[in-house]
Order: structure tokens, then C-alpha cells, then sequence
């Protein structure tokens, strides 16, 4: 699939600079056109029943530090990544700790993915996108006519940046939760390390580092059920 990408974006080529440079238009173009796109909401449950589990004591932590849940959706494309943890994120809030707040970002290099996420829309090419969805989330994504809908509560708590998981900007801060899933496998071992690396020290103590199925991550990651999950003690 990578191959017949680039082969399509082969006239980017021999425009681009000598170095990688996530500002310059020529390497955004090529990024546009390879990138992989495919998600969806509620992707891999028996992965985010983990995460729900883990987030009670989270929430109440954040709520006495006097801050909000983070949570990352590391290689976020369209969004529905993100829509996926604000929902988890806001309904345990209100189940375990009321008053708690909740913040999600997002973070891709696909320009057009990033537009789509900001637009808040989800996403139909996948046939029945609310197929995976729990029946307790359903409020907070389906409006009239069981049509796939972005609840405005969601919508206010999450936001996206462009950015590179090689280099992302100090100012996205740290997180509670960190989800990077199918993305490491379209890197080699060194960006692999490099990524988990940083995504780790982003992460605050206690925090939680989930990786996709398909991901091969360094040492120290372990996999309950076949799951890649590397918890930050």
C-alpha cells in the first residue's frame, strides 16, 4: 500500500528539500498523499475496556490537582480516535468523579485528516460507523435517526495540532493517557524507539501508554491478552 502511494506522489519527489521539514509545503504535500488514514470509533474495545477501568483513580487525581484528564490521541487522523477517548473520558468523569474535567488532543502530520477532525464530522466510508460503539456511549455519538453525531460536549473538550510523533512541541504538555495505535508499524526500529521514547516522557506518573496490536514496540512493553499496553509507573 505504501509503495503504490508513493509510486502516485512520485512527482513530489524530486522537489523536496534535503532534510525532512514538517513546514515546508513540499514535504506536507508528500505527507498527504501517503499517510494512512483508516479508523474509526471504538476501534479495538477489549483495549479502551482497559483504559476505562484505569480511569476512576486518574480522574480523581486530576480533579484534586486541581487540573483536567489528558488524553492523547497520538496519530489521531479523521478524529475518531479522539472522539472515542472524550467519550470514554466524559462518561467516567461523571460516573466516578463529577466535576472532574477532561481534555483531549489530537496530533497527525495529514493536513486533510486534521481538517476533517477540526470539522468534527465522523466519518462514513467505513460502512456503519457506530457499529463498535457501547451502548452507554451512544448519547454522546449519535443524534437523530441513529446518524452518527458529535456531541457539542465533545466537540468543546477536544482540539488537534499538526505535528510529528519524531518531534513533538513542548507545548502540548503531558498526559494521562497516550493512544499511538497502528503507527509505529509503518516505522523502522529507530523511529519506533524514538516515538515511544518521547511519547513515554510525555506521559504523567501513573500514566497509561497504549500501542495497536499490529505495533512492534521496544523492550518493556507487555501484552495483556495479546494487547500492546506499557503502563508509566
Amino acid at each position: 500500500m505504501l509503495e503504490s502511494r508513493l509510486e502516485r506522489a512520485a512527482a513530489l519527489l524530486a522537489r523536496l528539500p534535503a532534510q525532512p521539514l514538517l513546514g515546508d509545503a513540499n514535504w506536507a504535500a508528500l505527507l498527504d498523499a501517503v499517510t494512512v488514514q483508516e479508523t474509526q470509533l471504538f476501534r479495538s474495545p477489549a483495549q479502551l475496556e482497559l483504559i476505562e477501568r484505569r480511569l476512576p483513580p486518574l480522574l480523581l487525581r486530576a480533579r484534586a490537582e486541581g487540573r483536567a484528564l489528558r488524553l492523547l490521541s497520538a496519530g489521531c487522523a479523521t478524529g475518531e480516535e479522539a472522539f472515542t477517548l472524550a467519550a470514554i473520558g466524559l462518561h467516567q468523569a461523571r460516573a466516578h468523579a463529577p466535576g472532574a474535567a477532561v481534555e483531549v488532543v489530537g496530533v497527525d502530520v495529514s493536513r486533510p485528516a486534521l481538517r476533517s477532525a477540526a470539522e468534527g464530522g465522523i466519518g462514513l466510508r467505513l460502512g456503519a460507523p457506530l457499529a463498535n460503539v457501547p451502548a452507554q456511549y451512544r448519547a454522546w455519538l449519535e443524534g437523530e435517526g441513529g446518524q452518527p453525531f458529535l456531541h457539542p460536549s465533545l466537540r468543546a473538550i477536544v482540539r488537534f495540532e499538526r505535528a510529528s510523533l519524531l518531534e513533538l512541541p513542548v507545548s502540548l504538555g503531558d498526559f494521562d493517557v497516550i493512544l499511538c495505535r497502528n503507527v509505529l508499524i509503518y516505522m523502522d526500529n529507530m523511529a519506533r524507539g524514538q516515538v515511544v521514547t518521547g511519547l513515554t516522557e510525555r506521559l504523567l506518573p501513573g500514566g497509561m501508554l497504549a500501542l495497536g496490536v499490529t505495533d512492534s514496540a521496544p523492550g518493556g512493553a507487555f501484552r495483556p491478552a495479546g494487547l500492546a499496553v506499557f503502563y508509566h509507573g
